[in-house]
């Protein structure tokens, strides 16, 4: 059903990463300046130019949030509820990895030598929606233990 405590945390996980979206998730600085501000779409630099070229992150949070969304919905169908809080656990665990592999790797291009990279808060929000995809998936196989027990009884 839909009011069941898995909702509540597939719900939240959906909430954050769109928040996470929205926000400034690092900024790249040289000798304590900040020199550029990574968002999920873009990167900005100082004059209020944008650089596309951090797009897979918010593809990936994007896809994350709509099935997120989408799962919510699945309640009749417990394993593949399930299966979907895992594969979405995973598309977070691909977001770090490119959040690294970005984070690294813009460091060392442009006409600025030494870049520093510093994380944002929100970087951390995709995290406890991994957190709270857990716990919904927790709670679903719970639930199916729960049906199966009262299937046997009758």
């Amino acid at each position: 059903m839909i009011q069941r405590i898995q909702t509540v945390y597939m719900f939240l996980a959906v909430v954050l990463c769109v928040v996470c979206l929205c926000l400034q998730i690092g900024t790249f600085s040289a000798l304590g300046q900040p020199v550029l501000n990574e968002y999920n779409l873009w990167m900005t630099d100082p004059l209020g130019g944008r650089h596309f070229s951090t797009w897979p992150l918010f593809a990936v949070l994007v896809l994350s949030s709509a099935i997120g969304l989408c799962n919510i919905f699945l309640y009749t169908n417990r394993h593949m509820q399930a299966r979907i809080c895992m594969f979405n656990m995973l598309l977070i665990l691909g977001w770090y990895i490119l959040y690294a592999v970005f984070s690294q790797t813009m460091g060392n291009i442009g006409d600025i030598a030494n870049l520093t990279f510093r994380p944002s808060v929100a970087a951390a929000l995709p995290c406890v929606s991994t957190i709270l995809y857990l716990m919904a998936r927790h709670a679903i196989i719970a639930d199916e233990k729960l049906v199966r027990a009262a299937d046997r009884i009758r």
